[in-house]
């Protein structure tokens, strides 16, 4: 089969198409024909071996001198091929998406053991349109629902609103929680994010939004490039900012100081609950949440879908398509 390897760490030309053996399933595995894969922050540090992350984590995760998985990719959609013979949740023809840490996701085949990482895929998407959903909606629910436990009659802002986390941000803040939403995006997405249902949206181009004197319950940066001694003047007085930029040292300590001293508080950390993919289905098949691809790349071109995501301009998702 073919997949994308990655044997050492750099940049995205360490990435290579080569041809290896396709995986046999365990008795607790499935096997998987993958049929498109999506990038997302991870697969970058993964690759590059960038220190952002630290300790035992980073060790397990990335390796120290080399990628401890050689094949990349976290996320998936694809098809059931086969299934071990301790597998009853699943079986062969069903069509999955989910997301794992071991990487192997662009790759024509996939063996994955039987977790809460893996779901039957929404009937009303395609395999790219519901890959798109795992590594961005799964943590935009994380920070809205699980961190900052949004309620209907609050204010929320979301900053990199047009991004692949953003866009589902906005999506589940106003259409399943039904909040009052200020996107922020760049001047060319204010109508995509106007149409994903942001009641506002602000360029921030044009105006920043620290400085304009409103006030919000909960402001989510989706993109991790604010912090929230900026921010905290823009939020309402019980008011929680949270951040997808969980590695930076300096913002878990002032996590843990905002949540001992201050009644404004700082979260951040969500990685996601992989079992909410399941509520992901139910909400997308009900029509309150769809995805947006920004550009569709083949296996062999990964590498240039990587240098196009690390040029932080993509609007939505970038796919992977696995043919």
């Amino acid at each position: 089969m073919k997949a994308i390897v990655c044997e050492k760490f750099g940049s995205a030309d360490v990435l290579e198409l080569k041809d290896i053996e396709k995986p046999i399933p365990k008795d607790n595995e499935v096997l998987i024909r993958n049929y498109a894969s999506a990038i997302q922050a991870l697969d970058i540090t993964f690759r590059s071996g960038r220190k952002v992350l630290s300790g035992v984590f980073r060790i397990v995760a990335t390796g120290i001198r080399k990628p401890r998985k050689k094949i990349v990719g976290l996320d998936f959609s694809g098809e059931v091929v086969s299934v071990g013979k301790k597998v009853t949740q699943f079986k062969e023809g069903d069509q999955v998406y989910g997301g794992t840490m071991n990487g192997n996701a662009c790759a024509e085949y996939m063996r994955l053991p039987i977790n809460n990482r893996i779901a039957i895929k929404p009937k009303n998407m395609s395999f790219q349109e519901a890959v798109a959903v795992v590594g961005g909606a799964i943590p935009a629910l994380a920070a809205l629902k699980n961190k900052a436990q949004i309620q209907g009659s609050q204010k929320v802002l979301i900053n990199g609103a047009s991004g692949g986390i953003g866009t589902f941000a906005v999506q589940i803040a106003k259409k399943v929680y039904d909040t009052e939403v200020t996107g922020v995006c760049g001047t060319s997405n204010v109508d995509m994010v106007k149409d994903l249902g942001a009641d506002y949206v602000i360029d921030y181009t044009k105006e920043d939004f620290t400085k304009n004197g409103q006030i919000y319950d909960v402001i989510f940066d989706a993109v991790g490039k604010n912090n929230f001694s900026n921010c905290k003047n823009s939020l309402s007085q019980n008011g929680i900012y949270v951040t997808v930029d969980f590695y930076n040292p300096r913002k878990h300590r002032l996590q843990l100081i905002t949540s001992i001293f201050t009644s404004k508080k700082m979260k951040g950390g969500m990685l996601g609950d992989f079992s909410d993919l399941n509520l992901l289905r139910e909400w997308i098949e009900e029509g309150k949440i769809k995805s947006v691809i920004d550009r569709v790349y083949p296996l062999s071109q990964t590498a240039d879908a990587h240098r196009y995501y690390e040029a932080g301009h993509a609007k939505g998702k970038v796919i992977i398509a696995i043919d």
